[in-house]
């Protein structure tokens, strides 16, 4: 037996027409291999069929933890891959069941690919049966089962596995142009980036920084994104500040993203505020699409998006719902602001950025 990952990409994806959904598929298949290399996490094979990528790997629980934080992936399955005969199936579920079941009721679940001498029920019958025989307080329950053993099986191939690991679902980055995050201190910041990431946004990120550089707050959210993006690194453009311009923060943010945006060519500028309607018609530029994420969310899903993201909100700094945006800049002082930029690469592996 050797060790696999099974990686579902369907939820949004797999409502896309087939050509979206297949160049989708292999934009994802593409990340995961390039992560793999780039962490050096062994593999032997790994492929796409409809909905589904298989890593070979001896280290499945690893891999299976890492591409969960995939966009584009729903979920993944860390399991054991063995010959489709049906005794080796049963004696190796039997074992998968010894290992990770505990008390309560559980189901075995079979799904079946190609041409064999035996049927899907037959499988998931058979499994249960010896599943029951280990003498654990177990019973079968084939509606709303505690505990699952999953099986699937493909021509010469089947995979056993227990458990399944949630990942973003969404599309993959890179399926969508580019935009430009507003990244700080704030938990906002990091999650409304990450909702464009989400809807297969490549991101650039802007901060601003003050004479002792970016905060260590600042610094700790961008290595966050990194972490979501497909080479575990990302570019974020540091406008340094004066004290005067400190002070009006929050509206000369927004606006020098916008500029810089628009003299980049980048199509859209992403901010975690939550200004009105009728604040957003005021302030919103003709030339730059600028996207509030985190307006329309509720609370249980912000935090539901937070916990997968590693954000605590509970102790992470936030966004006064009362900011005033109204106030402009001239392009010439946005342009005088930002002709003393840089651009840096953050990486979410290493304490320092490139230079």
């Amino acid at each position: 037996m050797e060790g696999v990952v099974v990686v579902r990409t369907g939820g949004e994806i797999g409502i896309k027409s087939k050509p979206v959904r297949r160049a989708y598929e292999n934009l994802v298949l593409k990340t995961i291999r390039g992560l793999l290399k780039d962490e050096g996490i062994p593999f032997s094979d790994i492929w796409r069929t409809a909905g589904r990528i298989y890593i070979h790997t001896e280290e499945s629980e690893r891999v299976a933890r890492r591409v969960a934080r995939v966009f584009g992936v729903s979920s993944t399955s860390p399991g054991v891959a063995l010959k489709a005969d049906l005794e080796t199936i049963v004696q190796a579920g039997t074992e998968a069941a010894r290992k990770t079941l505990g008390s309560g009721t559980f189901a075995v679940k079979c799904r079946r690919t190609g041409s064999h001498p035996y049927s899907s029920v037959q499988v998931a019958a058979l499994l249960g049966e010896s599943i029951l025989g280990l003498g654990k307080d177990l019973k079968v329950d084939l509606t709303n089962p505690q505990q699952v053993i999953s099986v699937e099986i493909r021509d010469e191939l089947a995979i056993i596995y227990a458990r399944s690991i949630r990942g973003p679902d969404g599309f993959p980055v890179g399926a969508q142009e580019m935009l430009l995050g507003i990244v700080d201190e704030t938990a906002d910041s990091v999650l409304a980036s990450w909702c464009m990431m989400k809807r297969g946004a490549q991101l650039k990120a802007l901060v601003l920084e003050n004479r002792e550089g970016l905060t260590n707050s600042t610094f700790v959210n961008l290595r966050i994104l990194a972490g979501w993006m497909p080479r575990n690194r990302i570019r974020a453009i540091v406008v340094p500040l004066n004290k005067r311009d400190a002070d009006r923060l929050r509206p000369l943010q927004l606006q020098l993203a916008v500029h810089a945006a628009r003299s980049k060519g980048i199509g859209g500028v992403v901010s975690g505020l939550q200004p009105s309607l009728k604040t957003i018609r005021k302030i919103m530029p003709p030339q730059v699409c600028v996207f509030f994420p985190l307006i329309a969310m509720d609370d249980g899903l912000l935090e539901r998006w937070s916990e997968m993201v590693g954000i605590d909100l509970s102790i992470s700094a936030r966004y006064d719902k009362k900011i005033l945006l109204d106030q402009d800049f001239a392009d010439a002082d946005l342009e005088r602001i930002l002709s003393a930029s840089k651009e840096i690469t953050v990486r979410a592996n290493r304490s320092s950025p490139r230079p």
